[in-house]
């Protein structure tokens, strides 16, 4: 009969909880990163009793393993680098999201040191770095990046490389998108009378305005994306097929086809430079907006929707595969449509 006990060790400010067990005859003295606080006071004997709870329930766990023959591995918890755990989880379980390389720079930016051990990632840990990515970060990006970091984490749990998952009662709020600039029709028609310093950057952003492509994608498009009056490729930043069928504002942007291996557009080689021809484009249009590339696509799928399009169908040209993406450009439209109609004169 294997039995796992409690057993606890005196520190300066805590008692430590650790797990005492047997396996053929050698012990084993397992620490959980669970602490009891002195009971000065109400919080302390409530987080005490929440500790209690998760130690009986590691207990538990860990008597239920070793009855069923599963020994957890000895672990250097001081040594153990988790930035290169977390590598080796995407190479294992491989995601076409190019958020799970810029969740890990944040996490080295955090940490500021070439290895981060394992032994140090606890709860607190943790909360400090939500803390840090939603003063570092806006919008929906904290909680996209936490919930990708927790996934590693949970990963990791099973693996038993954490006793108990120390990211489990961490809530981090998802906030509102910051709300995206786009540009009217009107103000296309602006855009289009313009001049620009760069005749790609103007044809290519106007062609994305008609598409809703990123600029990862309009800057690799080539000729052989499109045939029949259709564009096809997959997405760069998702990995998933698009078919866009070109309107005929679209197609006025298009210069005389090459062959089929090559670009559509002769973009500058950063997307930062892009915006720099953009910004002066649209501050020599006289539109006082700040319109990043991006913002082609937001305009996109706003002016769809805005013109009757429903929202499955808005959705599927924006290649995304779920319309809660998609509801965002609903409320854009609809604040438009209140702001029109505040331009009603009073009689």
């Amino acid at each position: 009969m294997v039995n796992v006990i409690k057993r606890e060790r005196k520190l300066k400010n805590s008692t430590a909880l650790y797990l005492d067990y047997r396996v053929n005859g050698k012990r084993f003295q397992e620490a959980t990163n669970l602490h009891l606080l002195p009971p000065k006071d109400e919080r302390a004997r409530q987080l005490n009793k929440e500790n209690l709870i998760r130690f009986e329930k590691l207990r538990i766990e860990r008597q239920n393993q070793l009855l069923n023959g599963i020994v957890p591995l000895p672990i250097d918890k001081k040594k153990f680098d988790f930035f290169q755990y977390y590598k080796e989880f995407f190479q294992k379980f491989p995601t076409k999201e190019r958020r799970a390389d810029a969740v890990l720079k944040k996490l080295q930016l955090f940490h500021q040191k070439s290895s981060l051990p394992i032994a140090m990632i606890d709860e607190g840990y943790l909360v400090r770095f939500k803390n840090y990515l939603e003063e570092k970060l806006s919008g929906e990006t904290p909680h996209n990046y936490f919930k990708l970091l927790c996934k590693v984490i949970r990963y990791a749990t099973k693996e038993g490389l954490f006793n108990i998952n120390p990211a489990q009662d961490i809530r981090i709020t998802r906030k509102a998108g910051v709300a995206k600039n786009i540009v009217t029709m009107d103000e296309i028609r602006v855009l289009v009378e313009a001049d620009c310093s760069n005749s790609a950057v103007k044809n290519a952003f106007l062609f994305s305005c008609f598409t809703g492509l990123r600029y990862c994608d309009v800057s690799r498009l080539k000729w052989g994306n499109i045939t029949n009056g259709k564009v096809s490729l997959v997405q760069a930043k998702t990995g998933y097929v698009v078919d866009i069928e070109l309107h005929i504002n679209a197609t006025r942007f298009l210069t005389d086809k090459k062959d089929d291996n090559s670009l559509v557009f002769d973009l500058p080689s950063t997307l930062n430079g892009c915006n720099k021809v953009l910004k002066a484009w649209v501050y020599k249009a006289g539109i006082e907006k700040k319109i990043t590339w991006h913002c082609g696509r937001h305009s996109f799928a706003t002016n769809l929707i805005l013109h009757g399009a429903d929202i499955i169908s808005t959705s599927s040209l924006m290649g995304q595969r779920s319309i809660k993406y998609t509801q965002r450009y609903v409320k854009i439209a609809d604040s438009m449509k209140k702001q029109a109609v505040q331009l009603l004169p009073n009689i």
